[in-house]
């Protein structure tokens, strides 16, 4: 089952702020959605074309989330958003770049590039042993292959009932060869094919990660935007 195709900007935008982060009823942020968890960030703010959505962790006071929420108005006063969040943690990270969805599904890629299950797996042993233990909840993994060894792999970083992250990698020595693409076009295909949204996000200074999208033919249809702190509240789940 294919997703729909003509879903808009903000309808992609919860889609893929619901496969980045775990929330509660209230639709705030409870942790990344990854394995194992891990540390939510303090305000997330996607924007698009149409508006923006604002997500904040679910132990940032009712007041500072008012606070935010008026300094939250397009264009963005990062120095004060900044400003704010660290009367309750001190900032550890700020995030913003922009985020990608695939053009109509293709079918067409590299002969090189395989499908990574079980019993492909020790394709990974030389660049991405540590992928291999966790196929499952990386899947669809996509690789291109050289010889006996994936010298570039596509997977899912993250996996919602509608949307699933793109996590790229290429083995130092391989890079800049368009392997990376190629295993992207494999894993957008088969994350259709599961009924999902592919979604593809990097950040500004990444210039790489950009380079692939253009590549690609991607459409950009948002920017993400999130702060994230120390966490040194004993018992917060805030990054």
């Amino acid at each position: 089952m294919l997703p729909k195709s003509n879903l808009s900007p903000m309808e992609m935008l919860k889609i893929q702020a619901n496969t980045l982060y775990t929330m509660n009823e209230q639709q705030r942020l409870l942790s990344i959605n990854e394995p194992g968890g891990g540390q939510a960030p303090a305000i997330f703010i996607g924007m698009t074309s149409a508006g923006s959505l604002t997500y904040y962790h679910e132990q940032l006071p009712p007041n500072l989330m008012d606070e935010l929420g008026k300094d939250s108005e397009l264009p963005l006063d990062i120095p004060k958003l900044i400003r704010k969040v660290e009367t309750f943690e001190p900032v550890n990270h700020v995030w913003m770049g922009p985020a990608y969805a695939f053009p109509e599904a293709s079918d067409e890629w590299d002969l090189k590039v395989q499908l990574i299950g079980h019993e492909q797996r020790y394709l990974l042993t030389e660049y991405f042993p540590e992928l291999s233990a966790h196929l499952h909840e990386k899947s669809p993994v996509a690789a291109y292959v050289i010889g006996d060894s994936a010298v570039a792999v596509c997977c899912s970083a993250r996996v919602s009932i509608h949307g699933a992250e793109a996590s790229l990698y290429t083995a130092p020595g391989y890079r800049g060869h368009g392997y990376a693409a190629e295993t992207v076009k494999c894993w957008q295909y088969y994350v259709k094919e599961r009924g999902r949204m592919p979604i593809y996000s990097t950040s500004w200074d990444n210039l790489a990660s950009q380079h692939v999208a253009r590549k690609l033919g991607l459409i950009q249809f948002g920017v993400d935007f999130s702060i994230t702190t120390l966490n040194s509240r004993k018992g917060s789940d805030v990054q």
